[in-house]
């Protein structure tokens, strides 16, 4: 055998490698990446400037937030890619997430604070907070009316609700976490369901429930009912996961010490919870304390003050707010936006109220509770070491004592609520004489100005009136249904509309005038930046805007009728009513009479197909995108918004003055455009042919009226009033109605030319008080024409007031080549005319106004001119714009005539603003482009990272 030589074992050392990079720890910064993120920042806003002006067609605030945030990440993560894709994603991550909380808080302080902002007027007076809306109109300033009625709505609506939520919704709570099975399941999905509820269910099952199954009134305690539906599902949902959270171990300690389930809840388990179901509770009130469309259907809305909530409508501060946003007066918008800040100040309020007392964890005391406890468990240990002894007289004395002072403190507390209560009322006026029950009523848009006036005025002598403005349709149907004391409306029952018949209430009534009005033509229209104010429209041409036949605002039918204006190739846009409408009829009816060709076309094409006649609900064509809102403040409102160019509705004349908007002029059968002021409407209405049996009105003759200073579209409103007992409509109810439409007829028709309507001609007043006599309580007064001080009334029957109109001017007559600039219903300003494309002709003065080359007078005042070319044709020539004071013809040849500067839209301009829609794409395009080339490199740099680090270590496996 061969020796082998002894084996030898080789160890192979493994090669040296670096050490490993100090690991970073999370959340550290270093100075570099400081600097990262500042520079990406800077560079990102850089280059954004650059794009918009002037690489890219690009402009706005919004795109150069949106493309320097889409820049920064591109640009944070190209400097980021040192540290390997993680930080890259890590960083990207971070900034995105910061990124959408700095947004969310911008946005809710820039809430916050523009609610603060636009009520900062109505804030600034002191009586906002100590006195209601009774009082005060959409005219009157500020420092008249405030907002105490719906303060005092809101605490008592939510005061009640979670005084029934919070027993509920914690038993509930408790119920489906310490007793699971199958019926806890079925509840805690129900619950689950009902957080989805929608308000207006919840305020709809309220009503049908309280109101018409159980015959109750509207109040403040239906709507806390309604308010407690919506709130209890968030409170229960809540409150589970907070209960969920309390730790076993110390409910089985208390198990362990003898106590049984629900002492274990109501000590060990509610106090650990503490804070998670304060804020459970304050999640509940905030959702039911900002609600509106609940109140608004359970309670209703009322100016005055209730502190009853159980009897009559309660105001609440989202309904205030609600109800006064949609006014055309901006007074009404400012106390509006005061209500909302105040309720956020009343939420804000409640938050913290609840943080202090449920704000603190389980086990932690404040110094002075540690006191308590240690105090009471000495006693307690004294108490178990010696046996309990008799009572003494002594101790027996102290425990009186106690008592006596417990008692007294609860007595000062109420007496201290009833001395509020007593100092809220103590500035509402009371009648010394009489004492009027509340009545309430609803209906009419078109004459809830008046209304509304007349409301605040009665106030003073003890009158308490609710009113609900939600159209003619509605108020007739709350009437019918014994829902209201009254309605007001521009139609009489019993008329066919879609060819349904509004059948009359099964009970005997009566209809009484109220106010005259005139339903205006309400537009914004701008030539070349300027509002026009002096437009003028024939019938005709009014019929084809609102049936879509004329489309454009320099058509030719308009651009005939306007010739001192160059008017724009804007849209015509008309803003509808989108409810039962008494001004919808008072429109319809006028259509369906002077203009029914036109107007039987248009229905016919129409959903109904076939001619509409007079019609509450405007008919629309399917497809077109005429907005449709349902009152006469909410489309008034639309036309008065400034962006809303193009736009023109039917409204009451009234709400074009509160507006501060002009209306049209219009053509009437003496051939003459006039516009619809209190005197012109009672100028037409002096033809008006009133039935005898139930005043009802027949308006043929108002609308070919033969006086130049006639407005064809003029009527009046009803109020529909009970005749005998009905229900709760009681005699004590029919006082405070005869004696509120006593109030109306002579003494609420002095100021009716002042809110925009027309004072009722004696006749009607006579009439009036003739149905009122028909009213069950009524004082049935006689009629005394020298005690009523209407304007219209006048010696041997005449109307003094009608007969004082002014006889429209020469250059409002149908055939003049120079129109009126003078401006018209909210907005007197002039408007630049000129004649036949010449210059421009302004002057100052009054009276009667003639032209003569290269110099004028007018009246008292004198017009200088410049010189200006003449264009379009024509080169002015020597005219007269007789009666105008504001407008005055050029020269010949264009030179010397008069001054002021032609307000004529450019056609450049408008083809610019016709082809934004090609603008906006294209800053699109761009936007989607530099996004692409900002996010694209990192993207396509992390993925070859990632590539080629897979590579490396597949190599790396393989060898």
């Amino acid at each position: 055998m061969t020796a082998h030589p002894p084996a030898t074992t080789v160890v192979v050392l493994p090669p040296a490698t670096a050490p490993e990079p100090p690991r970073r720890r999370t959340g550290a910064r270093r100075g570099t990446d400081h600097w990262a993120l500042w520079g990406s920042l800077a560079g990102a806003l850089a280059l954004t400037a650059l794009l918009f002006q002037r690489i890219a067609p690009l402009s706005g605030g919004i795109g150069f937030v949106l493309c320097a945030w889409l820049s920064f990440l591109g640009l944070y993560a190209l400097v980021s890619r040192d540290e390997g894709g993680t930080a890259v994603r890590d960083r990207l991550a971070s900034v995105v997430v910061h990124s959408i909380a700095v947004l969310l808080l911008g946005v809710l302080v820039w809430t916050v604070a523009y609610v603060f902002w636009e009520g900062r007027d109505a804030l600034g007076h002191l009586n906002f907070f100590t006195q209601d809306l009774s009082a005060a109109g959409p005219a009157d300033p500020l420092d008249k009316g405030g907002a105490l009625h719906a303060v005092v709505g809101t605490l008592t609506q939510i005061t009640i609700a979670l005084a029934i939520t919070i027993p509920l919704g914690l038993s509930c709570a408790v119920f489906l976490g310490e007793v699971p099975g199958r019926f806890s399941r079925l509840v805690r999905t129900l619950v689950e369901a009902m957080t989805a509820l929608p308000s207006i269910l919840a305020g709809l099952f309220v009503y049908a429930v309280l109101i018409i199954t159980l015959h109750g009134d509207k109040s403040g305690f239906a709507a806390a009912v309604a308010l407690s539906v919506m709130m209890l599902p968030i409170l229960i949902r809540a409150a589970d996961v907070v209960l969920r959270l309390v730790p076993g171990s110390l409910k089985e300690a208390s198990y362990a010490l003898g106590a049984g389930r629900w002492r274990t809840v109501w000590t060990v388990t509610l106090p650990s919870a503490r804070s998670g179901l304060s804020t459970a509770v304050i999640l509940a009130a905030a959702r039911g304390i900002g609600e509106t469309s609940p109140v608004l259907l359970c309670s209703g809305y009322t100016k005055i003050l209730n502190l009853d909530p159980f009897g009559s409508p309660q105001a609440s501060l989202p309904l205030m707010a609600f109800t006064l946003v949609k006014f055309p007066s901006q007074l009404h918008v400012a106390r509006a936006f005061g209500a909302a800040a105040v309720l956020l100040a009343l939420v804000l309020l409640l938050f913290l109220l609840a943080r202090a007392v449920g704000g603190r964890g389980p086990g932690e005391l404040t110094r002075r509770q540690q006191e308590r406890r240690a105090v009471r468990s000495a006693a307690d240990l004294r108490r178990m070491q010696r046996p309990a002894p008799v009572p003494t007289q002594n101790q027996l004395a102290r425990k009186a004592t106690v008592l006596s002072r417990v008692l007294a403190r609860t007595l000062t507390l109420f007496a201290a609520f009833a001395l509020l209560g007593s100092s809220l009322l103590a500035g509402a006026p009371r009648a010394a004489a009489e004492d009027y029950h509340r009545i309430g009523g609803a209906g009419s848009t078109w004459s809830f100005n008046a209304v509304d006036d007349w409301i605040s005025n009665v106030k003073q002598y003890g009158m308490t009136i609710d009113f609900n403005p939600g159209g003619s349709s509605y108020g007739r149907s709350q009437f019918k249904n014994g829902s209201t004391d009254f309605a007001v409306t521009e139609i009489p029952y019993g008329l066919t509309d879609n060819g349904q018949v509004d059948a009359p209430p099964p009970w005997p009534m009566a209809y009484l005038p109220i106010v005259a009005g005139g339903t205006s033509f309400m537009y914004n229209l701008k030539i070349g930046g300027t509002r026009v104010t002096n437009l003028r429209l024939s019938g005709e041409t009014v019929a084809k805007l609102f049936t879509g036949q004329i489309t454009k605002w320099n058509d030719p039918a308009v651009q005939a009728e306007n010739p001192s204006l160059k008017l724009p190739e804007t849209d015509v846009r008309p803003v509808v009513r989108s409810d039962g409408s008494g001004t919808t009829a008072q429109l319809t009816t006028w259509l369906s009479k002077r203009y029914p060709q036109i107007w039987d076309a248009y229905c016919t094409k129409t959903p109904r197909g076939g001619p509409c006649g007079m019609t509450s609900f405007f008919p629309l064509i399917g497809g077109k995108n005429w907005p449709a809102l349902g009152s006469s403040d909410g489309v008034a409102k639309t036309v008065a918004n400034d962006r809303n160019d193009g736009t023109i509705t039917y409204v009451e004349y009234s709400y074009a003055l509160n507006s501060r908007f002009p209306v049209v002029k219009l053509l009437n059968a003496a051939g003459y455009y006039v516009e619809p002021n209190g005197k012109d409407v009672s100028t037409a209405l002096k033809h008006v042919q009133i039935n005898p049996t139930d005043l009802t009105q027949q308006l043929d003759g108002v609308y070919d009226a033969p006086e130049p200073a006639a407005y064809p579209l003029s009527s009046y409103s009803y109020m529909a009033v009970h005749t005998t007992e009905v229900g709760d409509f009681k005699p004590d109810k029919g006082h405070t109605l005869a004696a509120f439409g006593y109030y109306f007829l002579c003494e609420g028709q002095q100021k009716a030319d002042q809110l925009g309507y027309s004072p009722l001609t004696e006749d009607l007043v006579k009439s009036g008080f003739q149905q009122l006599a028909k009213i069950p309580g009524s004082e049935r007064r006689a009629f005394d024409a020298a005690k009523c001080n209407n304007p219209t009334f006048g010696p041997g029957g005449s109307n003094p007031y009608a007969e004082s109109a002014d006889k429209p001017q020469d250059c409002d007559k149908k055939g003049s080549t120079v129109q009126c600039a003078t401006g018209t219903g909210g907005n007197k300003a002039t408007t630049p005319v000129s004649k036949g494309g010449g210059k421009t002709a302004t002057a100052q003065g009054a009276g009667g106004a003639t032209g003569t080359p290269g110099a004028g007078t007018a009246g008292a005042g004198t017009a200088a001119g410049g010189a200006g070319p003449a264009a379009g044709g024509a080169d002015g020539g020597q005219g007269a714009a007789a009666g105008d004071p504001a407008a005055q013809e050029g020269d010949p040849g264009g030179s010397g005539g008069f001054g002021g500067q032609q307000y004529a839209a450019d056609a450049v301009a408008l083809s610019q603003a016709s082809g934004t829609g090609l603008r906006h794409t294209l800053m699109l395009v761009a936007g989607l482009l530099l996004g692409a080339v900002i996010v694209l490199p990192p993207v396509v740099a992390g993925r070859s990272a990632r590539r080629a680090r897979a590579l490396d270590g597949g190599e790396g496996e393989q060898r």
